[in-house]
């Protein structure tokens, strides 16, 4: 059975002409393929230009400011009043200032979240930044950032989210010329655009209750006929999502994954998902019809939301995890974004700053010694190249060592030019040239006398980085390639050692939470589950386990005497496969006539599982309800960590 390839934008005549914006290369898997055609056909596949490009710069930050920066929301309505956005202190330049001193390359800019909110004087829309008080109506905040990042030397990146609250003909074919026009008006008044953003959130009508026919076919490749380089990334063929938002990778990472589209460019439904256990494996691989690169993202907010609320103002992220995203992610084959949020003037919080600051520069120090730099790589069998050694630590992945067709394990030894203390290992497979390969390594270091394996890992692909709990000592190493598929090619190693972080310890205890002691009894309506003191035992680590039985469903607290109540929470398990998503609250005397208090959604709870919080106006009552009035899927087993109730 022959294979067929389908080779991305370029034919291969013009490959030779344009060794530095090489397309990338996918592979159509013939019918019923056997496990070795698709691990012939995965080494076959290559990253583009662009792909490589984004994959070098490790991380990228995340600006997001919108109408929730006024409401406190992290899903808007679409109904808000441009009235309320006038971000006063706003400068563009602090902002992006703040991400170059982090040592970051570029920002995202959400442009347009999903209520349909434009930072910029979109003219196909009155729901924009002028029609808002800011800048008196003049401003446009695109520009403003786009300047800055011409300024400082930044990649421009912006974020338009193809879900539209706002906008009536979401849900027609109409909103593909809508969507059209606005992407064509970011793509041609503020230059070049490095990154384009395609949200996933919404387009399907389970969570934004329309159907919507999008056009992907033909949003991307408009976006590619205005500017040839930029990347899509999202919902969107060249970067996916890593399945999270918390700033964590997998510790298997594979950059080749398998799709059912045929399409050159492709949306969503296209046979791929985050949630497969053993993504991008050969098993995985062959159930699909098409294999291409595509790597992954880890986006990131410093605090609780992505957008500035008050109540997240404890909730900055410590060093230490910061610290450990950037090894589970950047580390792990993948990259990461990190997010600042302004504040309702326009500013970075300030603590929020420094710590992206303090992140970025931790990270560069490290990377600004490379005990591996002169060393000496010695082959010790499998290699077939005739490359120099140092082509093994020149810092490129792109001179390398391999090996023949079936040789799938390989080891080199790495002599120091002097002893070094290392606690950070990098290692990189040349992709550009041979695809992703490496399914397992160990790496050795020469201690007292005699070898000893310090630690071991599966995929590498452009970059696998190996955090050492302890640090190590020595003048060499031995990296042992395990196994791989057809074969190996060895990029680069590169030695660091990264300083232990001392966290400052944060009080994050709310002050007004109500005793425990003071609830008789906590009540359940058409909800089943065991275990039902986990809900408000005041541990965050015991769970609660239910099945809805029908909704709406409810939590009813029963005070011992009548009780100031302003405020509610919800701590949903990580684990849940289902979440609280609408909501009401009700305050009643006599459990018989209740009054409503809240009402809303928690927006984006399924990809951001996060505790939630509910404030009213503070009220002295008996009984406490809160109301389930649905669910983020059709599953719903909702597991709870904790609820609490506050006073304010």
């Amino acid at each position: 059975m022959k294979y067929k390839w389908l080779l991305l934008l370029v034919v291969p005549s013009l490959l030779s002409a344009q060794q530095d914006k090489r397309e990338g290369i996918s592979v159509i898997l013939p019918d019923n393929p056997t496990r070795e055609q698709v691990i012939r056909c995965a080494t076959e596949v290559r990253p583009s230009y662009r792909q490589l490009d984004y994959q070098k710069r490790e991380m990228l930050g995340f600006i997001h400011i919108g109408m929730n920066t006024f409401t406190g929301a992290e899903w808007g309505t679409g109904k808000e009043s441009p009235s309320i956005f006038n971000p006063s202190r706003l400068n563009a330049d602090d902002w992006v200032r703040t991400f170059k001193e982090a040592g970051l390359t570029g920002v995202i800019l959400v442009t347009k979240h999903h209520d349909g909110f434009c930072v910029w004087p979109s003219k196909y829309t009155d729901h924009t930044v002028a029609h808002s008080p800011w800048r008196n109506g003049k401003g446009d905040l695109v520009k403003e950032v786009a300047d800055a990042c011409r300024k400082y030397d930044m990649k421009l990146c912006l974020y338009l989210s193809p879900w539209d609250m706002h906008e009536p003909t979401y849900g027609t074919d109409a909103y593909n010329d809508h969507y059209i026009h606005q992407l064509e008006e970011l793509l041609t008044n503020y230059g070049p655009v490095y990154l384009l953003w395609f949200d996933g959130a919404g387009t399907d009508d389970a969570v934004s209750g329309k159907k919507m026919p999008f056009d992907w076919n033909r949003i991307f490749r408009r976006a590619r006929e205005l500017q040839p380089d930029v990347l899509l990334s999202g919902n969107a063929p060249d970067i996916r999502w890593v399945g999270n938002e918390k700033g964590k990778g997998r510790e298997t990472e594979w950059c080749v994954q398998g799709i059912n589209s045929l399409d050159q460019f492709f949306g969503s439904l296209n046979g791929y998902s985050y949630k497969t256990p053993n993504l991008g494996s050969i098993e995985d691989l062959m159930t699909k019809k098409r294999l291409v690169w595509y790597p992954s993202r880890s986006g990131m907010p410093l605090r609780n939301g992505w957008f500035y609320n008050s109540k997240d103002d404890n909730t900055t992220k410590s060093m230490s995890y910061l610290i450990d995203s950037y090894f589970s992610s950047v580390g792990r084959n993948s990259n990461l974004l990190p997010n600042l949020s302004p504040d309702s003037t326009g500013r970075f919080p300030v603590k929020d700053a420094q710590r992206m600051i303090a992140f970025g520069q931790m990270i560069q120090r490290m990377k600004s010694v490379d005990y591996a730099k002169g060393a000496q790589a010695i082959p010790l069998g499998g290699w077939t190249s005739d490359s120099p050694s140092a082509v093994i630590t020149d810092d490129s992945p792109f001179t390398s060592w391999h090996t023949a067709d079936s040789v799938t394990s390989a080891s080199a030894e790495i002599r120091l030019v002097k002893p070094a203390t290392v606690n950070v290992i990098k290692l990189q497979e040349n992709v550009r040239d041979f695809g992703q390969r490496v399914e397992s390594f160990a790496i050795e270091a020469y201690l007292l006398g005699e070898w000893k394996e310090i630690a071991r890992g599966t995929t590498i692909g452009f970059r696998r980085m190996v955090h050492l709990t302890e640090p190590v000592h020595t003048d060499a190493f031995r990296v042992r390639f395990l196994n791989s598929r057809i074969s190996i090619s060895f990029g680069n190693l590169s030695l660091y050692y990264i300083d232990s972080v001392k966290d400052v310890v944060e009080s994050t205890a709310r002050q007004f939470a109500i005793d425990r002691q003071s609830v008789r009894s906590l009540s359940i309506q058409n909800i089943e589950g065991d275990n039902q003191s986990a809900l408000f035992d005041g541990n965050n680590q015991s769970v609660w386990k239910g099945k809805i039985i029908s909704l709406p469903a409810s939590f009813v607290f029963t005070f011992n005497k009548p009780t100031q109540v302003g405020g509610l929470s919800y701590l949903p398990s990580a684990e849940s496969e289902s979440f609280i998503e609408r909501y009401s609250v009700y305050l009643s005397n006599d459990g018989k006539h209740w009054e409503s208090v809240s009402e809303g959604r928690f927006g984006n709870i399924q990809n951001n599982p996060i505790e939630q919080q509910i404030y009213f106006k503070t009220k002295t009552t008996k009984f406490v309800k809160l109301e389930v009035q649905s669910v983020t899927t059709e599953r719903k087993n909702v597991d709870i960590s904790e609820l609490g109730l506050y006073a304010q």
